[in-house]
């Protein structure tokens, strides 16, 4: 019997997660706002996020959370940041330390880095609640998680030991049950420091780990690896975190979150995952969350680390380009498939999200149905306006890549009734006013400007020519250089002038007319290489010997000033 496969990959997860038959589904992520936080992690936001609105759709009522651990301990900080300043801070949770950016003045380490990532659902079309585990760890509920884990200490020692001891060589074990000795689940963050951690000389961290919890008092002694205080506080002072294995579980079951996406190193057999949902069962008694693995969004060939501050940040993706293409790129893949984002793609992303939408809209038809299915499933989900009935009107990326390069020859209203004309759409004003028609300008050109700075930084010549050779860069001198006249022939003066006049002659001319033309003149008119002629033309618009395909090229140039760039005076 052959097995029926679900029209797209986030269809098993929702059946998974309406076979739990609950009143309000939660979904749940989470983050540590260490540095800047890079986009990789909108891989699982986003898988949560498509969930929300699929599950909405069928009616359900949904809860999506973010939790920004901002009560996680610096362990290490980015090398942009301050020497001095990491070393005052080193240990703190990051919800106590100072903005490290003196002008900003924001409230604390971990809310800048947290609101700069925030800052960019709305762009992204994220809809989510947002949880700062420093506030979630002062209310009494998540106290009481506290005192349930203190009191099952032995308990959850054993369900560690159950999954840590087989990943461990002789020697780690023997180290990792002398440490479970007098072990207790929870760290304080001291009264006098604010550090709930000390970095040793030799590199090894140790914790302000509780050391003894006097139940009747609701009280716990620790003691301060930095300063040396030693101290009894209560469980309800808000300086107490649980260790992040316990963690987990304690705000699964808190929250009673149905579905949570994690990175593979936690998912796999054995890992973190587990040993939370045994956690969450045994300690918290709540079953725990659908877990959904998911593999890494790398940055071409690198991996991207925020507290090492190897980042590309969703602020700096929008800056050059679309949310919905990147939205694309992460719900079109099966999560258990690594994705490289790779920015000199923009164009072929484009294509591929351009095809998606003909098909959606009935413009393009495809063979095969599972692919349309598809395609009718994604095409909603990757959208951050609504869907309309119509398919929007659309300026081609490689249009924008033409236009945004040629701002410094033609005033914006000059190529707003350009990109108009090649639209031709009657609804082309009022899909895109001046000021958006600028904005996506702008945006390209940042585009075309971050992809010549990775050519400019490449040392492989292989690398660097596969990159010039997807996209079409440029840049069109204001006015042409007296040297570049004397580089010129006679027949190659003569073949400007004659293209001149047919330009002038011609009402319409589409790019394969003027590409033939182009040949003509050579072979036919003047009896030379059309290599000749193209060499010429390159020279005097762009003032070098290449360019982009020159029927294209031209065919999409302001007529009025290509016209006026032709007239060459010493002819």
């Amino acid at each position: 019997m052959n097995k029926k496969f679900s029209v797209h990959w986030l269809e098993d997860i929702v059946d998974e997660i309406l076979n739990r038959k609950v009143s309000e589904i939660t979904l749940s992520t989470g983050k540590t706002p260490s540095g800047h936080i890079h986009i990789g992690i909108l891989r699982e936001i986003l898988i949560c996020d498509a969930l929300r609105r699929v599950l909405e759709d069928k009616g359900q009522k949904v809860k999506s959370l973010l939790f920004l651990d901002s009560l996680d301990a610096a362990k290490r900080f980015p090398d942009y940041i301050d020497k001095d300043f990491q070393i005052n801070h080193l240990g703190k949770p990051f919800s106590l330390i100072p903005c490290p950016f003196k002008e900003c003045g924001c409230e604390s380490y971990a809310h800048h880095f947290g609101e700069e990532l925030v800052s960019t659902f709305e762009n992204f079309g994220i809809k989510n609640q947002i949880i700062w585990t420093h506030e979630l760890y002062s209310k009494k509920d998540m106290q009481e998680k506290i005192r349930v884990a203190l009191e099952k200490t032995e308990e959850i020692k054993e369900i560690l030991k159950k999954y840590l001891l087989p990943t461990l060589d002789e020697d780690r074990k023997k180290e990792f049950l002398k440490s479970q000795e007098n072990w207790m689940p929870a760290m304080v963050i001291c009264e006098k420091c604010n550090k709930i951690q000390f970095r040793t000389e030799n590199g090894s961290i140790k914790p302000n780990r509780v050391l003894k919890f006097i139940s009747d008092e609701d009280n716990v002694i620790y003691e301060c690896h930095a300063c040396k205080k030693k101290s009894k506080i209560s469980i309800y002072s808000g300086r107490l975190k649980l260790n992040w294995r316990v963690d987990w579980p304690a705000k699964w079951a808190l929250f009673k979150t149905t579905c949570e996406p994690a990175g593979k190193d936690h998912a796999v057999k054995g890992g973190a995952y587990d040993t939370g949902l045994e956690l969450c069962q045994r300690i918290f008694g709540y079953r725990g969350p659908i877990r959904v693995p998911y593999e890494w969004l790398r940055l071409g060939e690198r991996d991207m680390k925020t507290s090492k501050g190897i980042v590309f940040t969703p602020k700096k993706y929008l800056e050059l380009a679309d949310a919905n293409i990147y939205r694309m790129l992460i719900l079109r893949t099966n999560p258990m498939k690594h994705i490289s984002l790779r920015i000199e793609e923009l164009p072929q992303y484009h294509d591929r999200y351009d095809k998606m939408e003909k098909i959606y809209y009935n413009y393009e038809d495809t063979d095969l149905q599972e692919d349309l299915d598809f395609f009718k499933y994604l095409y909603p989900l990757t959208r951050i306006k609504k869907v309309t009935k119509q398919r929007p009107v659309n300026i081609s990326f490689n249009y924008l890549i033409f236009f945004s390069q040629i701002q410094n020859i033609l005033p914006l209203e000059r190529l707003y009734q350009k990109a108009e004309s090649i639209v031709d759409n009657e609804k082309f004003e009022k899909e895109y006013s001046i000021s958006d028609f600028k904005f996506l300008l702008n945006r390209t050109l940042n585009w075309v400007n971050f992809i010549k700075k990775i050519i400019e930084d490449e040392d492989d010549i292989k690398v660097k020519r596969n990159i010039v050779n997807k996209v079409s860069l440029f840049y069109i001198p204001d006015e042409i250089d007296e040297f570049i006249l004397k580089e010129l022939n006679t027949d190659q003066l003569k073949g400007i002038k004659l293209l001149r006049t047919y330009l002038i002659d011609s009402v319409n001319y589409s790019e394969d007319e003027i590409q033939n033309k182009l040949f003509d003149i050579a072979k036919e008119k003047l009896g030379i290489s059309p290599k000749m002629i193209f060499e010429a033309i390159y020279l005097i618009i762009l003032g070098k010997k290449y360019g982009p395909r020159l029927g294209p090229f031209l065919s999409m140039m302001d007529k009025e000033w290509l016209l006026n760039r032709l007239v060459l005076k010493d002819i």
